[in-house]
């Protein structure tokens, strides 16, 4: 797998997130394939995208929603591309931060020991939006999620949101360590969608 190749997976995998968020916000629900690949990431310390994500379906959410970004048609999901940058700038934040830094990475490595929960149920899904909103949920500009007030005020619903931009912090830390950058989309566009395009062919 080449770099460019890791980086527009790391990518998707951040679109996947503020994808599943914007589908929560508005119904509800979310890809449940998608949903558990997005947050068993958090707890995967590996900065390898084939064994964070270990095969192509993990990710096809977040594939759809890249072509979707760059192929200009940013309108219908501009909620999802400005939950992706905010969570950019965030993480960003965060790598100053090293106290913060230090109790996220070990509330999680508490978290992967556990033996008694998937990382997708509902108390894992609970302590991770816990997580959040002690330590990144602390930190300015908040991540405003806009949706339907009756999925918004749901308690499982608001903690699987905070759990997803948990993970979605997690894949701009894979992004960035696979050299990812915001102007790389500019100069790297057409290689980007030819990639997601072979992507796609494959079985």
């Amino acid at each position: 797998m080449n770099k460019l190749h890791e980086q527009t997976l790391a990518l998707a995998s951040i679109l996947q997130t503020t994808t599943l968020i914007d589908q929560l916000a508005s119904t509800g629900t979310c890809d449940a394939n998608s949903n558990q690949a997005s947050l068993k990431s958090i707890i995967t310390s590996s900065t390898k995208l084939e064994e964070v994500f270990n095969q192509k379906q993990d990710l096809l959410v977040g594939i759809d929603a890249l072509k979707v970004v760059l192929g200009n048609k940013t309108k219908c999901i501009q909620h999802i591309i400005f939950y992706a940058l905010a969570l950019i700038n965030l993480e960003k934040k965060l790598m100053k931060n090293q106290k913060l830094l230090n109790q996220i990475t070990l509330e999680i490595d508490l978290i992967k020991n556990q033996d008694f929960f998937e990382i997708s149920h509902i108390n894992s899904v609970a302590r991770l939006a816990k997580l959040y909103k002690s330590t990144l949920g602390g930190l300015n500009p908040k991540i405003m999620i806009n949706g339907q007030q009756i999925y918004l005020s749901n308690k499982h619903t608001s903690n699987h949101i905070r759990a997803l931009l948990l993970a979605g912090i997690r894949a701009v830390s894979l992004w960035k360590s696979q050299g990812g950058k915001t102007w790389h989309l500019l100069l790297n566009k057409k290689k980007i969608l030819n990639l997601i395009n072979t992507l796609e062919g494959l079985n």
